[in-house]
């Protein structure tokens, strides 16, 4: 009766574990996107500026920077959802 309910106890806190790490990696991977979002805002405008990029506007190049940030943390940690 004891092994039934260290088991269960055991299988429970696993649970309760496995959903702790994914909603704190979660967090950090928006965290991580948002500080990386907001640097690409301010390296796109640095670059306009400066006349160091004249291929695309603002928003163009703001875009592109957003979506290989993405890409690249997708491709670290694995996400495929």
């Amino acid at each position: 009766m004891t092994t039934i309910a260290l088991n269960y106890s055991r299988s429970l806190l696993s649970i309760l574990w496995n959903g702790l790490k994914k909603t704190l990696q979660g967090i950090m991977i928006g965290w991580m996107i948002a500080r990386q979002t907001q640097a690409n805002q301010h390296v796109a405008k640095q670059l306009i500026q400066h006349g160091e990029y004249r291929q695309d506007d603002y928003y163009t190049l703001v875009a592109k920077l957003n979506q290989e940030t993405i890409q690249s943390i997708h491709k670290e940690f694995g996400n495929n959802d």
